[in-house]
């Protein structure tokens, strides 16, 4: 009896175990199911907080901020679409979603998706050299014999050079010329061998979205109109070179004004881009986000592509770093690993500065739109907030670091004296938090600091010899300065106090070329501060001041060749003869400084 009762007792006690273990198991469950579900961003805000989260974040920039429009998407599905901030400051006129924002250079997105859809309908090779597309003898200045293809363009490494953004953008529709006549008109010089070297070019991408519009038989933007924007609704975009497709929206756009980062208005903040597929279009954040949601359609139905594999083609990587398994490139998007790996690309314009970033894996992206060149707190702030940190590291085995030189530079152009002397110093500690760093024999031979450029080692004889370069400049003008002075205290003399030597003849010559080495110096300062300081001067406004620099070289030679006739038909004191031969060897100095910088182009 008392053994059927410490048994029953036993069985009792498992009995109460088993039941409290099915407890805790039954209510555990259920959480962790629950917790599961919670779908976050990639950073892992959870998206029923991302609203909240944003606003936030908007909420402490605010005194930073003009205007932002900002949509995210998941699913296909719109979760937030938010406009903050003031289209124009100035007349307090509020940003809502229905705001125009500039694509820029996200346009570009379009050149791609386009050369894909006729490349789906075998009308386009991506590996075929494009010549065989463009009309004969189209290209003038070619270095290589290698051939450029369509990858090439997607990729920037197609060896161009750059072109300042005075001839990339202009003012006036009045300025207007058809695609081909104005790729033709401003073909750049090949500086690098294809696929050696990546260097954004906007006359690259300009030169697919002509190559769309040989094959289709129609202009660029009609194409554009007829197989992107109407399949996908987007009725709130143009990327007509000056918008005369869509006069509302054009309307629309000139309500929002342009602005520096520190709020500062930007005049004249409507410009038009040269090879316009590259960065002409304009529209609101929600219609660009219908374009970012047929980037990742939830299922096999597909407006872009006639397959999904068409844009799984388009999507997947067609360019790694060098040396590496790192993908760069997919046909033109920008390969960025943040906490999840995501496609990607940014646009700057005149006052305005854009991103798309995309997770297809998830279906997660986003778009962020503002009034504000070059901005950074939702360009890469907000960003980072929603998709993560990105890290880059590379093991470097030479000694140290180095001086480095854009790859994406002007080589003959009036600009190549600023890039000359825009190289950095890079430390290796510096080196290492870059993309990508390739090395042979423990040497750098180029680094990228961004997925669109590469940047070139430049030895330190070639930067002392920059700087030795200038001394003598310096010298020159110094010379014209102080000449200027004397010359004028010294006939202030005369005049008051009849000492010195009379003036010659010759002096008004020695007067007029040491006034003009002065206005040199100032007109090269004013060159140097439009470009730096000034987003995007029109090349035209530009031109008198390189008029003036093609004068002085004039001016120079017609001394020069007076001086010599001078010295040998007249006589002058020995004082006066240094005095004019110094003047002579200045102004030839300052005349071969701007012939060799291309100061005059």
């Amino acid at each position: 009896m008392q053994k059927d009762r410490s048994v029953h007792t036993v069985n009792k006690v498992i009995a109460c175990v088993l039941s409290f273990i099915f407890i805790i198991m039954a209510i555990a469950v259920p959480a962790h199911a629950e917790e599961e579900q919670v779908e976050t961003t990639p950073s892992r805000i959870p998206l029923s907080k991302l609203e909240e989260t944003i606003d936030a974040y908007v909420a402490s920039y605010e005194k930073y901020t003009a205007a932002v429009s900002i949509v995210v998407i998941k699913d296909g599905e719109t979760i937030v679409n938010k406009a903050y901030g003031y289209a124009d400051i100035e007349n307090q006129r509020k940003a809502d979603t229905s705001t125009v924002f500039e694509w820029a250079s996200i346009s570009k997105l379009l050149v791609y998706t386009s050369v894909m859809q006729l490349v789906e309908q075998g009308k386009l090779d991506l590996e075929t050299d494009i010549q065989e597309y463009l009309p004969e003898g189209f290209f003038k200045k070619l270095k290589y014999d290698d051939p450029i293809t369509l990858l090439n363009l997607m990729h920037h490494n197609a060896g161009w050079e750059d072109q300042t953004m005075a001839e990339v953008f202009y003012y006036s529709e009045n300025e207007t010329l058809e695609l081909g006549e104005t790729l033709r008109k401003n073909e750049p010089k090949q500086i690098y061998k294809p696929n050696s070297i990546v260097g954004y070019s906007n006359y690259g991408v300009g030169l697919a979205g002509y190559i769309v519009e040989l094959i289709s038989d129609q202009p660029f933007y009609e194409y554009v109109n007829q197989h992107i924007f109407k399949p996908l609704n987007m009725n709130d975009t143009s990327i007509h070179p000056t918008g005369q497709d869509h006069p509302d929206l054009v309307q629309r756009r000139n309500e929002i004004e342009g602005y520096t980062k520190d709020l500062k208005l930007i005049p004249q903040n409507r410009v038009y881009v040269t090879f316009y597929p590259t960065g002409a279009a304009i529209g609101t954040a929600e219609d660009l986000a219908k374009f970012l949601a047929a980037l990742m359609p939830v299922d096999d139905n597909n407006l872009l592509f006639t397959n999904r594999d068409t844009l799984n083609e388009m999507l997947s990587t067609s360019l790694y770093y060098d040396g590496t398994s790192i993908p760069r490139f997919a046909h033109g998007f920008v390969e960025m690993e943040y906490w999840v790996p995501t496609l990607m690309h940014e646009g700057n314009l005149k006052g305005f500065s854009s991103k798309l970033v995309f997770d297809p894996e998830s279906k997660f992206g986003m778009v962020v739109m503002t009034n504000q060149s070059f901005e950074e707190i939702y360009y890469y702030g907000l960003i980072k907030e929603i998709f993560g940190s990105t890290m880059y590291s590379n093991s470097i085995t030479s000694e140290g670091g180095g001086y480095f030189q854009s790859a994406r530079r002007a080589a003959s152009r009036f600009t190549d004296l600023f890039t000359a002397l825009d190289i950095t110093k890079y430390t290796k500690a510096e080196l290492s938090s870059f993309y990508n760093v390739v090395e042979h024999n423990g040497v750098v031979e180029k680094i990228s600091v961004t997925p669109y450029i590469d940047f070139l080692p430049v030895s330190n004889l070639k930067v002392n010899l920059i700087k030795i370069s200038l001394i003598p400049v310096a010298l020159a003008i110094i010379f014209s300065l102080c000449a200027l002075i004397g010359y004028l205290i010294r006939m202030l003399l005369y005049k008051l106090y009849k000492r010195g030597n009379h003036p010659t003849k010759f002096d008004k010559y020695h007067l007029a070329i040491n006034f003009a080495g002065v206005l040199l110096l100032l007109n090269l300062f004013i060159i140097h501060t439009r470009l730096r300081f000034q987003s995007f001067p029109a090349y035209s406004s530009l031109r008198i001041n390189l008029m003036f620099n093609l004068l002085y070289v004039v001016l120079a030679v017609a001394y020069l060749g007076l001086l010599i006739y001078k010295l040998w038909k007249s006589s002058y004191s020995k004082k006066q003869k240094v005095m004019y031969i110094i003047t002579g060897i200045s102004a030839f100095i300052l005349a071969a400084f701007i012939v060799g910088w291309n100061l005059y182009v």
